[in-house]
């Protein structure tokens, strides 16, 4: 059945085509005339910043939810916030083994060393908003849908896969042992059906 999303988050989105998430908390403090603010997560593509791009050939439809919009949802205790990610994907509709992706974006400027300390970064906050939604809110099990948390970094296409520079192959193991879940550092993925999200360039 059909987990009831509308009910548990704010301002959820519906999608049946490409879908382009961009961050401009950064670009806006540094561009005053900018309209938009903080997570975007759009049908068109951003023209002023780089994204992470969503494809989807086969117009599967896909919910979001912008945790930015979510705030309470995710306060543990007055004025206190778990550290989360950006924003979560879901594959929508009736399908054993759904995925389900959380994602986080990095804007870091300079050499590699920024890249990996960004990446081990959005890892600790897709861990922590993972364990949230799973062991405190409960509202996602353990094999309930096929988990992916992705790394995106729209500067830096030119260093894919960004697992590379902190990431293991027995560290993937232990993730997807432990957690359940695939990690993913790419700007691009691409959607097959419902129960399939990849990389575009098929690097996992």
């Amino acid at each position: 059945m059909t987990k009831d999303w509308e009910e548990i988050f704010s301002g959820i989105s519906h999608h049946c085509g490409d879908i382009f998430v961009a961050d401009y908390t950064q670009f806006a403090k540094e561009h005053g005339d900018c309209a938009n603010k903080g997570v975007v997560i759009s049908d068109s593509v951003h023209s002023e910043i780089g994204s992470l791009i969503i494809h989807n050939p086969n117009k599967i439809k896909v919910l979001s939810v912008n945790f930015e919009r979510n705030d309470k949802f995710f306060r543990v205790v007055e004025k206190e916030k778990c550290s989360t990610c950006e924003c979560m994907f879901v594959a929508d509709g009736d399908s054993k083994k759904s995925w389900l992706v959380l994602v986080e974006l990095k804007y870091c400027k300079g050499d590699d060393r920024n890249i990996q300390n960004n990446f081990d970064k959005a890892i600790e906050q897709l861990k922590s908003t993972f364990l949230y939604l799973r062991d405190t809110k409960k509202i996602i099990g353990c094999g309930e849908y096929n988990y992916f948390w992705v790394v995106s970094m729209p500067e830096h296409s030119e260093k894919i896969p960004f697992m590379s520079f902190s990431f293991t192959q027995d560290a993937m193991l232990s993730y997807r042992e432990d957690y359940g879940v695939t990690v993913i550092g790419d700007n691009e993925l691409e959607i097959w059906t419902k129960n399939i999200i990849r990389p575009l360039s098929k690097r996992i």
